[in-house]
């Protein structure tokens, strides 16, 4: 068994925030699309096409990635059944920080799609929301969420000593870099864990 820590939702690059509420409620905002909107894709923020990905409103809940082609993605493809997917997002109160705000119990797993898998519990995701869209079939790998999966009522702070908790001592932090820019430069990328990194991540996820 694994836990997998992927980073999601719109950063320091997009035009918006994930706002965090005082009570640490939420609004996660997904990343914009690289294409303009049609049907059936999601119309979000700013009135154009966005990436709504993980999906924790369809039953069941999903997430998708580019595992054979995008780097940051390509420890997905030892995923199992079972495995544990957790969101890390920026969220943005006075300041923005990283929390950890949802998670994804690997129910079925939908791999290298190259054209249109037909109905099935795949039809609310994002990446298959785009290819029905704009007819690019680019090989991505969607995963089907348990029962046990959800967005989280509130938001867990990820900082430092957390990071620590989960990838062990051995982390650099360059005096150059702030702890946000350096906790995102160590979550860029989709990161298998299992042992105690594993073990707190799921400590901390609803049950």
């Amino acid at each position: 068994m694994a836990a997998f820590l992927a980073n999601v939702g719109v950063n320091a690059s997009h035009a918006v925030n994930s706002p965090l509420h005082a009570d640490g409620t939420f609004e996660l905002l997904p990343i914009p699309e690289s294409v303009p909107w049609r049907p059936p894709m999601v119309r979000g923020w700013r009135d154009q096409a966005v990436h709504f990905d993980p999906d924790f409103t369809s039953t069941p809940a999903t997430y998708g990635d580019n595992c054979r082609r995008a780097g940051r993605a390509f420890s997905l493809r030892r995923a199992l059944q079972g495995d544990l997917i957790v969101f890390i997002a920026r969220l943005m109160n006075e300041q923005p920080a990283f929390h950890l705000v949802g998670s994804l119990e690997i129910e079925d797993v939908l791999m290298d799609v190259a054209n249109d898998p037909g109905e099935g519990w795949w039809d609310g995701n994002a990446h298959v929301r785009r290819a029905r869209a704009t007819g690019s079939w680019d090989c991505f790998w969607v995963f089907k969420g348990s029962p046990k999966s959800s967005l989280f009522k509130r938001a867990a702070p990820f900082a430092r000593s957390e990071l620590t908790t989960v990838f062990g001592d051995g982390l650099r932090w360059p005096e150059h870099r702030t702890e946000l820019q350096t906790i995102g430069s160590y979550t860029r990328a989709v990161r298998r864990l299992d042992g105690a990194g594993e073990e707190w991540l799921r400590s901390i996820c609803p049950s």
